[in-house]
């Protein structure tokens, strides 16, 4: 996925740097990382992974609204409605939700307009000299949809994983009440 950077507040920043600064700041990171990996010879999995996951399951109306529920009431500038808004509606709204991502797991498409996200400068932490460009890194923030989309692949990703022993056993990272799981 791809974020556009498309504003840049200064609100919670120095005064000192310009939108323009920071976009072209960040866009330059980014070109700098892929200049110094282009050379990086790929890995060689000499084995090949078996089961693959051919499908992913049908998301239902019911996950599409408990994920709804459970949400942060945050909204984006980008969301066409408020989250408040959508979660108030979510019994309406869900069929509909759980069309458009069933249709983008099975064509393989994430929607373009997902992949938009308002970017802002944060301060890595405290203290840092704010007047430096360095000290800051981006923070996107992605449409509500969006990051429900990105939930419902991950739990699905995450379960094709453990049923199938692709997760170091180890893992903790990034894996929900791994204590709880049966082993």
């Amino acid at each position: 996925m791809q974020s556009v950077l498309r504003e840049v507040s200064t609100a919670d920043v120095s005064d000192a740097h310009t939108a323009d600064e920071f976009a072209a700041f960040f866009s330059d990171k980014v070109e700098e990382v892929r200049t110094s990996t282009a050379t990086t010879p790929l890995y060689d999995v000499s084995y090949r992974i078996t089961p693959t996951l051919a499908e992913w399951s049908a998301v239902t109306s019911e996950e599409v609204e408990k994920l709804v529920s459970a949400a942060l009431n945050k909204t984006c500038q980008l969301d066409p409605a408020p989250t408040w808004l959508v979660k108030d509606m979510r019994g309406l709204l869900s069929p509909i939700i759980c069309l458009l991502f069933n249709k983008s797991l099975t064509t393989g498409c994430f929607p373009r307009e997902f992949k938009d996200a308002i970017v802002r400068p944060v301060p890595k932490k405290s203290g840092l000299d704010a007047s430096e460009l360095k000290n800051y890194r981006p923070l996107s923030n992605l449409t509500f949809l969006s990051k429900l989309l990105e939930n419902v692949v991950q739990v699905r990703i995450l379960a094709f994983f453990d049923r199938n022993g692709f997760m170091p056993k180890m893992q903790s990272a990034y894996r929900r009440s791994i204590a709880r799981r049966p082993r």
